[in-house]
């Protein structure tokens, strides 16, 4: 009897040598997923024993033993995968900043640096380990001001993006996490019209930085999403460009041209390289970081005015009052800036290209 059961049991499949191992654990005990996949890492001495003990790294737990298989041949098809299994925060980091800091200004070096040392806890974590309630604890232990909070997660969510790219993991946890206080706000108010002036006159002496703060004042953008739009997203028959992010409401907007700034985004078209706006590197385009934008030109033009009070984030508002001032309907108001509101969005279906186009004419222009 026992022989005959004997015959009956499947045989295990044999795997060739160094390939790796799948195996079930757990004994008699129920697993979700008790099929174990693994390759051989590397062998650890312990210092006072002087005992060797081999290491191996864990692909994944699966729910049966072909998929398990299936698992390991893709792990060894990709040797970077396996050191992504055991890639580290600081790692991470490290990889990370090497690309982010060759266009980074000292100011953003040292605010990423601050916002990585206020992540201590999560150094030595594994990045696929890390999840949202490991930020969180981290984050409700700061002790630091809401702007460094914000660093710290901003931090987060980079190095995370730049994870999932590289396929360390597959899931920005860091979106779930709050920073520990709320944003105090802010007393930014509208660009009054003889600051305006003075882009203007700027913008008549040849002054291109002068025109790309012009096209953030007439379309409402925030900082990043200007410096994101490829030139495939603008119609200058419709007088129509898709932009945006951050929220539900502000992807992928249809934001109306102003008349006023017609001739310097039509410039911008014809200008070398894939987005509206681009960086010049001896004689390559390339598109231009945050970061770059506001220490090369925005700043600059600031101090050749005379304006350093103002940031970037002054033309979103400013775009906002003009907005209110000529009496634009509130929905159609959301829309350009891609703001929600209640059941706002739920109407947004019936506002056309042509609607948004006619509210923005009545926008006053440069007086």
């Amino acid at each position: 009897m026992a022989t005959t059961e004997r015959k009956k049991r499947k045989k295990r499949m044999r795997l060739p040598n160094g390939i790796g191992s799948v195996h079930k654990i757990g004994g008699n005990k129920q697993r979700r997923r008790p099929w174990r996949a693994r390759v051989l890492s590397h062998v650890e001495v312990d210092e006072t024993t002087g005992k060797a003990k081999q290491k191996y790294i864990v692909i994944g737990y699966f729910e049966n033993e072909i998929d398990a298989i299936e698992a390991l041949m893709e792990y060894r098809k990709n040797p970077y995968t396996m050191d992504a299994a055991s890639c580290t925060f600081e790692e991470l980091f490290e990889m990370w900043k090497k690309k982010k800091y060759a266009d980074a200004s000292d100011a953003a070096k040292g605010g990423y640096n601050s916002a990585y040392n206020n992540s201590a806890p999560l150094h030595k974590m594994k990045m696929r380990d890390i999840r949202a309630i490991h930020m969180e604890q981290v984050m409700n232990n700061l002790t630091v001001g809401f702007k460094a909070q914000a660093m710290v997660k901003t931090l987060w969510s980079q190095l995370f993006k730049y994870a999932i790219e590289h396929d360390i993991v597959q899931k920005n946890y860091s979106e779930f996490v709050p920073t520990k206080d709320k944003d105090p706000g802010t007393k930014r108010t509208a660009i009054p019209a003889e600051d305006r002036e003075k882009i203007w006159n700027a913008i008549d002496a040849g002054d291109r930085d002068a025109e790309i703060a012009m096209v953030y004042i007439y379309t409402g953008l925030r900082a990043t999403e200007l410096l994101e739009i490829k030139k495939e997203a603008v119609n200058l028959e419709t007088r129509i460009l898709i932009g945006g992010k951050k929220t539900g409401a502000g992807t992928d907007r249809h934001i109306p041209i102003h008349p006023c700034i017609m001739p310097i985004i039509e410039r911008l078209m014809h200008t070398e390289g894939e987005y509206l706006v681009m960086k010049q590197s001896r004689d390559k385009y390339k598109q231009i970081s945050y970061d770059a934008f506001k220490t090369q030109h925005w700043t600059p033009l600031m101090e050749r005015l005379g304006m350093k009070e103002y940031t970037l984030h002054y033309c979103r508002h400013t775009c906002a009052t003009l907005l209110r001032e000529a009496n634009v309907a509130e929905d159609i108001r959301k829309l350009i800036l891609g703001h929600k509101s209640g059941d706002i969005t739920d109407r947004y279906t019936h506002i056309s290209d042509d609607m948004l186009v006619a509210a923005m004419d009545t926008v006053k222009g440069r007086e």
